[in-house]
Order: C-alpha cells, then structure tokens, then sequence
C-alpha cells in the first residue's frame, strides 16, 4: 500500500470502513496504522466489498483483474479503478456487470483511453468520470511544483528527485 492507497485508507476509515490490503510486500506496523494485511489477491477479493485499484501498469499487473478475478468477489462488491486502464480487463468487467458476478464500478480510467466500451456507457451500475481523479487546484500546484523541481535537480545535478523505479538507476550526466 503506497501513498495513494494510505490517504485512500484515511478517507475511507472516515466513512467508518475496515481496511485491508494486499501488496507485493507486507507494509510495516508503523505504515499499515490499522490496515489489515491479505497475503493474496484472491483472498482480498474474497473478503473486500469495495476493492480499490492503486497500482501501477505493467507488463506483470496488465489485467490483474479478469474473468477469474471476478469470479471470486463478492456479489455486491464495487470495483473502483483510478489506477491505469488497463490493470482490469474490461470485456471481463463488462462481462461481470452484466451477469451480477459483481454490483458494479467505478472508473476514472479506462483500457483503451479515451474510447470508453459501450457495454460500460450503457450499464447502470457504472460511474464513469473522464480521468479528473488529480484535479483539485491543491493537487495540480503541488504536481506542477514537483515538475519543477525534478527539471532544476535534473539539469544541476544530472538526477532526478522522484525517478520511476524502472530508470532509477539512469544518469542524465553524459
């Protein structure tokens, strides 16, 4: 559980929710403050009634969830994804919705950006938002600030702050 999942963790426990996480590695006590650790995907699917996306994209996490992946959740789970598009196969999720395998989503992002499938347009049980899961005036300045800084440290330092771990260990030096 990342940044994103811990301040989504704090909004929901606000609404009163139990929170449980799964992760390729177990947080530690100090950052997991009351979450509870599932060791598989599969068992938080099981338990979860509102499973929340928060992860990167991927050649390993492309389609995480599928047709497998919903069949395990509860019948009157919610699927929410503000992650990337494509960490959820959404012929499965149409698929889903329209079976009653699940209750339904919400998405903020979408495999095939910005085509949005018509099984998801049409489907009640659907809340679609056009990608504007970042815009608040505090979040764009702090972005927008965070640019910023990566380009100054870039160009006098030949590093980044804030790297992808996939370039982390990259020069900008020539």
């Amino acid at each position: 559980m990342g940044g994103i999942g811990r301040n989504l963790k704090r909004k929901a426990e606000a609404f009163g929710m139990k929170v449980v996480y799964h992760n390729r590695r177990r947080l530690e006590n100090g950052l997991e403050d009351g979450a509870e650790y599932v060791e598989s995907l599969e068992g938080l699917l099981k338990v979860a009634d509102v499973v929340s996306l928060n992860l990167p994209l991927n050649a390993n996490t492309r389609h995480t969830i599928s047709t497998a992946q919903f069949g395990v959740m509860k019948k009157s789970a919610i699927l929410i994804n503000t992650a990337r598009g494509a960490v959820v196969d959404e012929d499965a999720l149409v698929k889903a919705l329209d079976e009653g395998t699940i209750a339904g989503a919400g998405l903020d992002v979408y495999e095939d950006e910005p085509v949005v499938r018509e099984g998801l347009l049409r489907n009640e049980r659907v809340l679609l938002l056009p990608h504007v899961g970042t815009y608040t005036w505090e979040t764009m300045y702090r972005m927008e600030a965070w640019a910023i800084e990566n380009v100054r440290v870039g160009v006098e330092e030949g590093r980044l702050v804030s790297p992808i771990p996939e370039h982390k260990d990259l020069s900008l030096g020539s």
